[in-house]
């Protein structure tokens, strides 16, 4: 039977959507505290994130505070366990992990999940004031014949010269770039900070855009919002923007669905 030309058409953008990703794309930032239960302590976490990132079904996940085969995870996991590589194995995402310094026989730094086809590359970032090493996990993608480069980092939590110094690195990396940007994680800043403030206007807060200033972080000392995900407004819209409140980590994830205009 000879299909009429609009159906066609109709069919062959459909198996478009269903190969590549989808229009709207959907991305989620979340401290993992290593992959141990802050509220349970010796209890792993990882089913947890990996049965959460099944359920929210993001395309990108940047993590924070991840451990690769160190000596603190043998207690908690019976092993040492390379935290991406499980979560990627078992959410079947492509997984990177981006070392910002060694630690306890292993590494320690930033992760990054994506559902396909990416290259990645880490970021070192200064620490002027000394303090624990950081590092950026970039993943670069082609969606729709567009080119997207998504980042996940955790700022120092000492020395605001430092999160000043990280934050000017990042918008120097990518500045000029012709790339759909977005770039997130704990910043470890709140928002009347110098640091948030240091970020220039042609970046968006997707939480300050959704007038949504739920806290994204809680312990004994401080909760407060740290979290965050900024995007360029020139090439894309917030669609949604939504913090959870799950008991995994000291941090709450964050989700948010993007559209490239």
């Amino acid at each position: 039977m000879k299909l009429p030309h609009f159906l066609l058409f109709i069919f062959f953008c459909g198996v478009m959507n269903l190969q590549g990703y989808p229009q709207n794309i959907k991305v989620m930032t979340y401290n993992i505290y290593h992959g141990e239960n802050p509220y349970q302590r010796g209890k792993p976490n990882l089913d947890s994130l990996a049965n959460l990132i099944h359920e929210l079904n993001p395309d990108i996940v940047a993590l924070q505070e991840v451990d690769s085969m160190t000596n603190r995870l043998t207690p908690i996991y019976g092993q040492k366990t390379d935290l991406v590589k499980e979560l990627a194995k078992q959410t079947g995402m492509q997984g990177y992990f981006a070392k910002a310094m060694d630690y306890s026989d292993g590494g320690y730094g930033e992760g990054i999940l994506v559902k396909r086809g990416a290259d990645f590359e880490t970021q070192l970032l200064p620490t002027p004031k000394g303090g624990e090493p950081r590092s950026v996990a970039w993943a670069r993608l082609n969606i729709d014949q567009k080119t997207w480069l998504v980042g996940g980092t955790h700022l120092c939590h000492e020395y605001p010269e430092n999160r000043l110094a990280q934050v000017a690195s990042i918008l120097n990396f990518v500045q000029g770039r012709q790339d759909v940007i977005l770039w997130m994680g704990d910043l470890n800043f709140k928002p009347d900070s110098e640091e948030y403030h240091s970020i220039p206007e042609n970046w968006l807060d997707a939480g300050q855009v959704a007038k949504n200033t739920q806290a994204t972080y809680s312990s004994e000392s401080y909760t407060g919002r740290i979290d965050y995900i900024w995007y360029n407004p020139e090439k894309l819209e917030l669609i949604s923007y939504e913090v959870l409140n799950k008991p995994f980590s000291d941090h709450y994830p964050i989700i948010a669905t993007f559209r490239f205009k």
